[in-house]
């Protein structure tokens, strides 16, 4: 089953992302889980290792074999390990200990993978005595041991003493012409001397082998037999000291075999994880929630393989929500995408319970599902003697006899391979079976009477794959709710079949059935045309509530500069009564140093007093007046202006509950809070409202967007408000800097450009100024 949906397929691609043998062989071992606390758990693992690669490269992992034998083998008393284990053991502590390293320099806060991560080896003492015995070319180092060093450089002293005799008896024989040629070689680990097979006579020495014609005689000198021992004896002591060396070696790495094998799984853990990571970056991927309910909501779901295949956006999305109805039946024309959808289905629910993000909205709600039971495509069984139809109620009756509420069950064209009437018949009873268990059934059919029967009985729901009826081709898109038709009529007109054919073919089908067919085309047809009226009105919703945002962060910022002005004024008004306080004390000072009448000392002072409370005064009026206009009521239908601004409305709308008041500014309604309004008793321009950025946009606009390292979720309202804000401040041409990396959010900012009304033309940056990491936006 697993097979028929390509589940093995999408293992094989991210087991192609892993470094190590054990992290391929755990995503091959990949299953959907058996509890929903695992299955939230891995894919919270996965999750947060696609953040950091979102901000952060990859971890340093290295080629690793599967080390378990050879650890497991370090712990045997008086075993030896070869030295390209103890070379795979010594790359195993230092990838344990650069992972251990990369995480703690990158993660802040504790997570999941930092309860991981604690479990890697990072002893670097065991690492440093097994990096000193090798040398740069990987083999024993003379320095692994001076008792090496000694045998080694003894080795090299007698082989020097040895070339030199041989090379003087190789010139001597090479005289007398007794050699085939003037060179010297080796035979078993011995130097020997290639003689002409006529003249082996008249050398003395241990003839070792001859070339494979015959005319050449491998000979070692006699003069050279005890030196060549020598060197063989040395040699047999070399390889007793590297013998000596990888014991002690392999006991330190005994004692440690189980915090290796430990680091050896976590590594292989992790590597798992992250190539899912890296996989779900690839597809666009998410990972939907696991909540307690028994429905199920996939938003935007995509077969993966069609996503690498076609591309993010080429790839028809399948939306789906399953509550009461839990039985649906598709129906629509041949290869018009039932079985696809169903396939699409199955894999996602397989590829979600293993701990694998799929393509979907991160919106998507599963519900936990412990069997997925399908019966897809030809099972025809030679060996057991079984025709088509039979061997697909042989199967049908093993999953009626194994399905339960936590059951998937997927049936493509239902009740085919026999007689139609009876094949419907038996559909019906296969569905309701399935529906008795509590199952979550997807099933394909043309049957016609199953529309009838998903529209009549409760538990059950109509789906179909549409149809264009102009273009007279599939658009793949999954509906439901609505029978589809097979279109099979409109389909033989496309390939050529004449109108008097297609009348003809009518005349022989039922006028009941034909009538039925004619109303779900109808439907169909008004369905898709809603359909597109729905999707531009949700693209204009969207870019009216951007511009909403964007006229109440100004308006903030407007308030906040009104605040700023105010405080200074008081600073000021404060600063100015201070000054006049001064001049008092310094009137009174002077009018007592020259002896002044008491009468004068308090016109004086009087004058200064009522310029005191006159300043207060004014104050105190300004602040009644503000607290005055915010209390007045406002309702449906009257003229106001928001404050601080020359922007005017009509009253549309007062929100029950809240301090939220909606006006209509010209063609435009704005959300704006009741303190923000002052009402007016009549609108100070005849359009009322065509001003209504006039105060919005204040400052210079920025003409460069930077939204590296973000989510694609989380710019999509940056990336049209900077826009908007460009078009607001008359700018002909932007730039949005979005990175090379994985390209999502090039798509993500491409796509939104694509829709926007006021973008004239968009294209990548010339290489000097960022190439294809930087967008260049000409605007209208």
């Amino acid at each position: 089953m697993k097979d028929k949906l390509e589940f093995f397929k999408i293992l094989e691609k991210i087991a192609g992302i892993a470094s190590t043998e054990n992290g391929k062989s755990e995503i091959f071992n990949l299953t959907p889980l058996k509890n929903k606390e695992e299955i939230i758990k891995e894919g919270k693992f996965v999750s947060e290792a696609k953040n950091i690669l979102i901000e952060f490269d990859y971890p340093p992992f290295e080629y690793l074999p599967d080390l378990s034998d050879s650890l497991y083998k370090a712990q045997i008393e008086g075993s030896i390990l070869e030295i390209k284990e103890i070379k795979y053991i010594l790359v195993l502590t230092q990838v344990s200990r650069k992972i251990f390293n990369y995480f703690n320099s990158r993660i802040k806060n504790e997570n999941q993978l930092t309860e991981v991560i604690k479990y890697l080896f990072t002893d670097k003492v065991l690492e440093h005595h097994i990096d000193r015995i090798f040398d740069e070319k990987g083999e024993i180092s003379d320095s692994a041991s001076e008792n090496l060093r000694i045998v080694r450089k003894k080795i090299i002293e007698k082989k020097d003493n040895l070339r030199k005799i041989v090379n003087r008896i190789l010139k001597t024989y090479s005289e007398k012409y007794l050699v085939q040629e003037e060179y010297i070689t080796m035979r078993d680990g011995r130097i020997v001397l290639p003689v002409k097979v006529e003249y082996k006579r008249q050398v003395k020495g241990f003839i070792h082998s001859e070339s494979s014609t015959g005319q050449t005689v491998y000979i070692e000198p006699e003069e050279t037999l005890d030196m060549n021992n020598e060197i063989l004896s040395l040699t047999f002591a070399e390889k007793r000291e590297i013998d000596k060396i990888l014991y002690a070696i392999t006991r330190k790495i005994g004692q440690n075999t189980q915090l290796l094998i430990q680091s050896l799984n976590t590594i292989s853990k992790i590597d798992s994880i992250f190539a899912r990571a890296k996989y779900s970056i690839e597809i666009i991927g998410a990972f939907p929630s696991f909540d307690s309910s028994s429905s199920f909501q996939i938003i935007n779901g995509k077969h993966p393989s069609l996503v690498k295949k076609l591309g993010n956006e080429k790839t028809v999305p399948l939306n789906i929500e399953i509550k009461n109805n839990r039985v649906i039946i598709i129906t629509g024309p041949n290869a018009g995408g039932k079985t696809v959808a169903l396939k699409t289905f199955g894999l996602l629910v397989l590829l979600a319970h293993s701990g694998i993000h799929i393509p979907v909205h991160p919106d998507s709600n599963f519900h936990f599902i412990e069997k997925v039971l399908a019966d897809i495509g030809d099972e025809q069984s030679i060996e057991d003697d079984l025709s088509t139809f039979s061997s697909h109620l042989t199967n049908i009756k093993s999953i009626i006899d194994n399905a339960d509420e936590n059951t998937l069950v997927l049936l493509d064209e239902i009740g085919t391979g026999t007689d139609p009437a009876e094949g419907s018949a038996l559909a019906t009873s296969i569905l309701l079976s399935l529906m008795k268990k509590r199952a979550i059934v997807l099933a394909s059919t043309h049957h016609g009477n199953l529309k009838i029967v998903a529209d009549n009985i409760e538990g059950f729901q109509n789906a179909s794959m549409e149809f264009d009826n102009e273009k007279l081709m599939p658009t793949y898109k999954f509906r439901q709710g609505i029978p589809g038709s097979s279109y099979a009529f409109e389909v033989a007109k496309r390939i050529g079949f004449d109108e008097e054919f297609i009348n003809t073919a009518k005349e022989y089908l039922d006028t009941k059935k034909n009538k039925v067919e004619e109303l779900i085309i109808s439907l169909e047809t008004k369905s898709h045309t809603l359909e597109q009226k729905l999707e531009t009105y949700e693209i204009e919703n969207t870019r009216l509530s951007g511009l909403t945002n964007l006229y109440e962060g100004q308006l903030k910022k407007l308030n906040q500069q009104k605040n700023e002005i105010i405080k200074q004024a008081k600073d000021q008004a404060e600063r100015y009564l201070n000054n006049i306080n001064k001049e008092f004390e310094s009137t009174i000072k002077r009018i007592r140093e020259t002896n002044a009448d008491k009468e004068v000392i308090k016109q004086e002072k009087q004058k200064i007093e009522k310029l005191k409370e006159e300043t207060i005064k004014f104050s105190k009026e300004k602040i009644k007046t503000e607290n005055i206009e915010e209390t007045v009521k406002i309702a449906c239908g009257d003229y106001v202006r928001i404050k601080d601004t020359s922007t005017e409305g009509i009253v549309s709308e007062i929100v029950e509950g809240k301090d939220n008041v909606v006006i209509l500014a010209g063609s435009i309604k704005l959300k704006v809070k009741h303190s923000n309004l002052i009402k007016i008793k009549k609108p100070l321009s005849e359009n009322t409202g065509s001003s209504i950025y006039s105060n919005i946009f204040t400052g210079n606009v920025n003409l460069s967007l930077d939204i590296r390292g973000k989510k694609p979720e989380e710019v999509e309202f940056e990336i049209v408000r900077f826009v908007d804000e460009g078009v607001l401040a008359n700018s002909s041409r932007l730039e949005i800097i979005h990175g090379k990396g994985t390209g999502v959010l090039k798509n993500t900012v491409w796509n939104l450009l694509k829709k926007h009304e006021s973008v004239k033309n968009y294209y990548f940056a010339n290489v000097e100024f960022g190439g294809d990491g930087v967008t260049i936006i000409e605007l209208k």
